[in-house]
């Protein structure tokens, strides 16, 4: 029984088993304190379904229920539901730091719909912060604009869709009349009332403004070139708490975050100590607009041989500091043996090519291109064609999100390649592995799923496929959960990642 699956196993426990649970009290306690992915504990399954909820938690608060229980709340499952309880459960919703819940722009407008008509909509702090995101402003009073925005601080300006991102320029235009903001010299009062909503903001107001705007610049999930161009001018100014480049010290070091990793060379007044060497064995892959960053040198390099040693070194590879010398010094043996830390340590693409090429030398063996992690992503379709990828770890290894996106061409020929293997298929393993790329394959291949390898993957994203790709796959769908008698909205809600 799914209960009684270690906790720490849980997220492997595929959805077709939490279609139907009992709905005895110490069962849904027990399966309460597991972790689970969004994926299992929404879009039809019974976890967070109404009969479960009416079973379970009328006698008991749902303040009770686990955040990573109440991230699976969706329109779907909790249509049996009193409206009473879903508000409750709404209200749930509300939590912060590492408890909070994580939800989706889906589940979020599916929320307000609930309560856009309760008496309490103003009384927003009831309301999770990203809820309040999707709020029709015409309804907030003028007199508690200030009170909206203050609860809004927290929320997840990253959430929008492209779709509703004109939202994030609509809650700005408010906010400033709001606070009667007139120009881009934003104060401290200001700022804190904003809060998350300074990760929105150009960089006119960034420079201009008062220096506590960087503190919450640290938590916005990346910066725009403009932003972080305007964000190290103030940092820089030396008017900002942590004085002028010339007196930071370790300490500050560790109380500037990551704002460091925005830093450029070009400015004549950086004139940072060897410590900020630090940084450089941070790889940072997931600041998409960083592409000028360069450790500052202390001496000049000096050409050598790179060898394992250097490689474990925390400065590497910034003490080859050119392509051409990094490509001098690396010898394809060097790769071969140390394939994994390279590309691990190493994130410019020019550098990456180097690593490539030098595989190619010694040819690609699969036990080698299962290690390329950021290095497959700067491959052509040719270089693909010269791999071996025959087994499911290679395949899953290649199509690693932390390594960055596919090309949908790329990806298309990374499958193929492991699918013209004899007796390799598009099994549910696969299907895992594949993920977002499932909508690079043609609608020839993705027939040849079976339904029972649909039912035992995870929720499909089918969010950029065409309309005859989704067409096949609900068909597979269709087939995979007759026999457990779901509504067709279940069936699409546990086949799709919707």
């Amino acid at each position: 029984d799914s209960e009684n699956i270690p906790d720490e196993m849980a997220t492997e426990i595929p959805r077709v088993l939490l279609l139907s649970l009992s709905n005895n009290r110490i069962v849904f306690e027990k399966l309460n304190k597991k972790k689970w992915k969004q994926q299992q504990v929404g879009r039809g399954n019974a976890l967070l379904s109404g009969t479960h909820l009416s079973n379970n938690t009328m006698s008991m608060c749902v303040c009770s229920l686990s955040s990573s229980v109440l991230q699976g709340f969706t329109c779907v499952g909790v249509r049996t539901i009193g409206r009473v309880q879903i508000k409750k459960l709404i209200g749930a919703c509300r939590r912060k730091g590492r408890n909070k819940v994580v939800l989706m722009e889906t589940q979020l407008t599916c929320m307000y719909s609930y309560i856009k008509n309760d008496s309490n909509v103003t009384s927003f702090h009831l309301y999770p912060p990203d809820l309040l995101l999707y709020y029709d402003y015409t309804l907030v009073p003028r007199s508690s604009c200030r009170a909206y925005f203050e609860e809004l601080a927290d929320a997840d300006f990253s959430i929008f869709s492209a779709a509703l991102s004109y939202k994030r320029t609509a809650l700005f235009t408010n906010a400033r009349d709001c606070l009667g903001i007139t120009t881009t010299n934003l104060t401290e009062d200001n700022i804190s009332v904003l809060g998350n909503m300074c990760c929105t903001l150009d960089g006119s107001y960034i420079e201009n403004s008062h220096s506590s705007v960087l503190e919450k610049l640290k938590s916005c999930s990346d910066l725009t070139k403009g932003q972080a161009a305007a964000a190290e001018s103030l940092l820089l100014s030396g008017s900002t708490q942590y004085g002028v480049p010339s007196t930071w010290s370790e300490q500050t070091l560790k109380d500037l975050d990551m704002l460091p990793l925005y830093l450029t060379q070009n400015d004549p007044r950086v004139s940072l100590p060897s410590f900020f060497l630090l940084l450089c064995s941070f790889v940072p892959h997931e600041f998409s607009t960083i592409n000028n960053f360069y450790c500052v040198l202390v001496n000049e390099c000096t050409v050598r041989n790179i060898t394992q040693v250097d490689i474990h070194d925390e400065t590497f590879p910034f003490d080859f500091d050119d392509t051409n010398q990094f490509n001098y010094c690396l010898s394809a043996t060097t790769v071969k043996d140390n394939l994994a830390s390279i590309a691990e340590k190493v994130d410019d693409e020019e550098y990456l090519r180097v690593i490539l090429s030098k595989l190619k030398e010694v040819g690609d063996q699969e036990s080698q291109v299962n290690l390329l992690g950021p290095v497959s992503r700067v491959a052509t379709v040719s270089d693909i064609a010269m791999w071996n990828i025959t087994k499911i770890d290679t395949l899953s290894a290649l199509m690693d999100t932390s390594n960055g996106g596919w090309d949908p061409s790329l990806a298309r020929a990374i499958i193929l390649k492991y699918l013209n293997w004899t007796d390799n298929k598009l099994g549910s393993a696969e299907l895992n592995s594949i993920g977002d790329n499932l909508c690079a394959l043609d609608t020839s291949v993705l027939k040849n799923i079976s339904p029972q390898s649909l039912k035992d993957a995870n929720a499909l994203n089918v969010t950029n496929c065409t309309k005859e790709q989704k067409k096949q796959i609900f068909a597979i769908a269709k087939q995979a959960f007759a026999s457990s008698g779901t509504r067709s909205t279940t069936v699409l809600h546990l086949s799709t990642n919707r």
